[in-house]
């Protein structure tokens, strides 16, 4: 498959060998780290808070189609989800930190430019970053990164890894501080990126790297550092123009017209050469799917008995059974995001809100695993007298409310029952 892709892409990009060309290989080996670290940096000093670079990825028109068709595929390939542990590797000014933190995860941003990460640090204080979410950066020396062995959940870099001076030891590197069950997702160009005009005006201008990504390598250099072979996520990096007709046809009997079709492998395969997206997963036991991913909530509340308490007025002694329905462990650990609570909410008599977080009761002091039934006994204190009306739903703290996940039927209650 990858000597088709090369022939493939030595008809669409001829290559132009001469002596003005920079070879990669050479540059790399030229080039020491202290000489990248400083004009990495040099490169960042020059820039402000305004800068395009801080207000990706809607820095301009043509860099938001094209970073937000590409992060939407990083996205994907990451799989993250509030609250993970990200590790954002080769982060610059940190737009993409910021994202991800106001996805509800915990980030770290590493880059070897300290300036760019003054840059991040200032632009993180003027924006600021959502609740739940939380953002650090952290200078890195090229060799080691600053985290300690199998701790991120995900490691993201998008448009980076192609700077790297190792690639095989890099990505043994962030094998290191990954979890088992975690991934590693990048947006990389093509294998034959440093040949390409721009990269050699840039290795020529800047001391920057501008590597090439051969996929036959970083599967080696994957599976030697423990890692599962590359996973790829493949799509037109550019929408096809087709008449309307056509695309009447598209889904009609006839099928795809034959020019259509030529047109789009055709297309598809110029986008392999210039945009790779993959991901490469740490195999072992993970932490699996948890309470902290919303589209995995799923429970049957059912109320078993409800009784007065003797000698309390307005206090109320219910007994239910919860059942996890769903795909996901739920945490129970108080005060961590994602921990499941059966939450009480005030009703009015139309059966309105009044009170959403009236009151919230633990369901377990242990793990739910899915499929399994808990029973929970809980005191329920009505706000005075007269008549009230309660819904019982179950929440994963800082993620969502079951119901609201659409995969639970909240429980009503009302006083004089």
């Amino acid at each position: 498959m990858s000597n088709f892709l090369r022939a493939v892409a030595n008809r669409l990009q001829p290559l132009r060998v001469g002596p003005a060309k920079i070879d990669v290989k050479q540059l790399i080996a030229k080039l020491g780290d202290d000489e990248l670290l400083q004009a990495a940096d040099a490169y960042f000093a020059g820039l402000g808070v305004d800068s395009e670079q801080c207000h990706k990825p809607f820095s301009n028109v043509a860099d938001a189609i094209h970073i937000t068709r590409n992060l939407s595929l990083l996205l994907q390939a990451a799989d993250v989800f509030s609250g993970a542990d990200v590790l954002d590797f080769g982060c610059a000014t940190g737009w993409l930190s910021l994202a991800l933190a106001d996805l509800g995860c915990s980030v770290t941003g590493v880059d070897i430019a300290p300036a760019a990460l003054r840059l991040a640090d200032a632009w993180c204080a003027q924006r600021g970053v959502r609740v739940g979410g939380a953002v650090q950066f952290k200078v890195y020396d090229g060799h080691r990164l600053p985290l300690d062995d199998s701790s991120v959940d995900r490691v993201v870099c998008f448009d980076a890894f192609h700077h790297v001076k190792d690639q095989a030891a890099t990505l043994k590197e962030l094998a290191r501080v990954l979890r088992p069950g975690g991934r590693i997702a990048m947006v990389e160009p093509g294998p034959f990126h440093s040949q390409t005009d721009k990269s050699q005006a840039e290795m020529a201008q800047y001391k920057v790297i501008e590597n090439d990504i051969v996929m036959t390598d970083i599967a080696a250099a994957a599976l030697a550092a423990g890692l599962a072979a590359p996973q790829m996520l493949v799509q037109l990096h550019q929408p096809m123009v087709v008449p309307f007709d056509h695309y009447q046809q598209w889904s009609g009997p006839a099928g795809l017209p034959k020019g259509d079709g030529s047109r789009l492998l055709t297309s598809l395969h110029r986008h392999l050469m210039d945009t790779q997206c993959f991901y490469l997963s740490k195999p072992g036991a993970s932490a699996g799917v948890d309470s902290r991913r919303a589209e995995a909530l799923a429970a049957e509340v059912q109320l078993v008995a409800a009784h007065t308490v003797a000698g309390v007025a307005g206090l109320f002694e219910l007994q239910f059974r919860i059942r996890n329905t769903g795909e996901a462990v739920w945490i129970n650990q108080r005060g961590a995001r994602g921990h499941v609570n059966l939450g009480c909410q005030l009703l009015r008599p139309d059966e309105s809100v009044d009170n959403l977080d009236y009151q919230r009761f633990a369901v377990s002091n242990s793990p739910v695993e899915p499929g399994a039934t808990v029973a929970l006994s809980v005191r329920l204190q009505s706000p005075g007298g007269g008549l009230y009306k309660f819904r019982f739903d179950l929440v994963a703290e800082n993620t969502s409310w079951f119901a609201q996940a659409g995969r639970c039927k909240p429980l009503v209650w009302s006083t004089e029952q």
